[in-house]
């Protein structure tokens, strides 16, 4: 009996510190390092402090870096925004380069301090002026093999991404490349093509890039699944042969396409004042679309009406502003032209409650639509004249969501300060709430 009874006192007593510290170094080899590469960086350093055996293990961190700058910095950048001295701006400006040297200085001896032979992923996302630290961190992430590169260097540098520093080691592991602000070579994209043969997504925005992009490789079949090409002024045709690409994005002027052989090819977005891709056969296989049509004038009605039937198409969003015809038109000829669809996602942007243009829809004609999501409800004449449209004849309707917040200002058209400090969420939610009256009972309805 007592032994019993001190065999229960004993499994009853907590653990001493070296008995959970035997716990921790009994984990099997190679466990702690996978551990630690889930984590963020400086909560793979804090592990240190676990035991002896893990006091440099975090050094063999092998995830994901990513630096968006310091919190002091970011504070900062806002403080400056409300500044309007000079003197006292330019004070501020001082201040903000001396903290991000330090911020530099504390990324460099980090990624000094690391011992993996690989990373799975880079992130620099903050403005810089030192062209020298920036070489030295691609030519890290060149050395560590990795698979997802990040780089966004801000404006005041024209960075252009070094073919020599690609070239120094055999670079194949890279899987995703996203840039910003940063001029690539007809010679370096034509080196990404050729030798990263793992590339899956290529993102380039507000990017210098070659007039005309030639997105193929002779006699290599291409990887790529993911192309966006967004605000990249330079660029004036486009040429894919890509057989897996799955999705493609480009925001921009009017641009010469040729698509080769994308049969894949499931997901578009397209904005600024490019149009003209509803000639594109590839238009019939899509069945995520996304539209903003916030820089078209009114002949984006005439591109519209061009479109082939969309038979695939499942998930449609359409962003625009404006003019209530040139949105109610546009929605009346999707619909029209979407036999499939299931979900119709329209937000609208500079919109005013009082704001009244007539339109006139034609009075009998059905649509597929299950799912209707406003975003950017103000209760304006148009809009509610579009959904109950839409009411009257999407028969398989099953959910309305009304979404009274702002929705992401377009970079190519920002809304104005003025319409932010008018934007009132409680009057929109209230004329929401009114319009529910309106809506079956049978619908779902959501008000957010």
């Amino acid at each position: 009996m007592e032994d019993e009874t001190r065999r229960d006192d004993k499994q009853k007593r907590p653990k001493s510190n070296n008995e959970k510290e035997d716990v921790i170094n009994q984990l099997p080899e190679g466990i702690p390092i996978n551990i630690l590469s889930k984590l963020l960086i400086h909560e793979a350093a804090r592990t240190s402090i676990l035991s002896r055996k893990w006091k440099n293990l975090w050094t063999y961190f092998s995830g994901t870096l990513e630096f968006h700058g310091s919190p002091i910095m970011k504070d900062m950048k806002k403080d400056m925004k409300k500044i309007t001295g000079r003197s006292l701006q330019m004070a501020m400006e001082i201040m903000y380069d001396a903290e991000r040297q330090t911020y530099i200085n504390w990324i460099n001896e980090l990624l000094a301090s690391l011992k993996s032979s690989s990373l799975r992923g880079l992130k620099v996302w903050f403005p810089m002026k030192n062209v020298t630290d920036v070489d030295n961190w691609i030519r890290f992430a060149v050395c560590k093999k990795v698979q997802k590169l990040e780089l966004y260097f801000g404006y005041a540098i024209d960075y252009v991404l070094p073919l020599q520093l690609f070239k120094a080691e055999r670079f194949d592991s890279l899987c995703v490349l996203r840039m910003k602000s940063i001029s690539v070579t007809e010679e370096m994209l034509e080196y990404l093509l050729c030798n990263c043969l793992l590339l899956e997504t290529l993102s380039l925005v507000d990017s210098e890039v070659p007039k005309t992009m030639k997105v193929s490789v002779s006699g290599l079949p291409l990887k790529l699944k993911c192309l966006e090409l967004v605000r990249c002024w330079e660029l004036t045709k486009v040429e894919i042969l890509a057989e897996e690409l799955v999705s493609f994005k480009y925001y921009g002027p009017n641009l010469e396409t040729e698509f080769k052989s994308v049969s894949c090819l499931v997901e578009a977005s397209f904005g600024g004042s490019f149009v003209e891709f509803v000639k594109e056969s590839f238009m019939m296989q899509i069945k995520v679309l996304k539209l903003d049509i916030t820089q078209n004038s009114p002949q984006v009605i005439y591109w519209l009406s061009q479109l082939p039937m969309l038979n695939n198409l499942k998930d449609l969003e359409l962003v625009a502003c404006g003019d209530d015809s040139i949105i109610l038109g546009a929605c009346d000829i999707l619909l029209k032209a979407s036999p499939s669809l299931c979900r119709f996602t329209i937000k609208m942007l500079n919109t005013e409650p009082t704001f009244r243009t007539e339109h006139n829809f034609p009075k009998e004609c059905q649509y597929n639509i299950k799912e209707l999501e406003l975003v950017g409800f103000c209760g304006a004449a148009c809009e509610v004249e579009l959904v109950m449209h839409i009411l009257e004849n999407a028969v398989e309707l099953k959910k309305i969501t009304i979404d009274t917040r702002l929705p992401t200002k377009p970079k190519l058209r920002p809304l104005g300060e003025e319409h932010f400090k008018t934007w009132n969420c409680k009057e929109n939610r209230m004329r929401a709430w009114r319009l529910k009256d309106r809506i079956p009972p049978s619908i779902e309805f959501v008000c957010l």
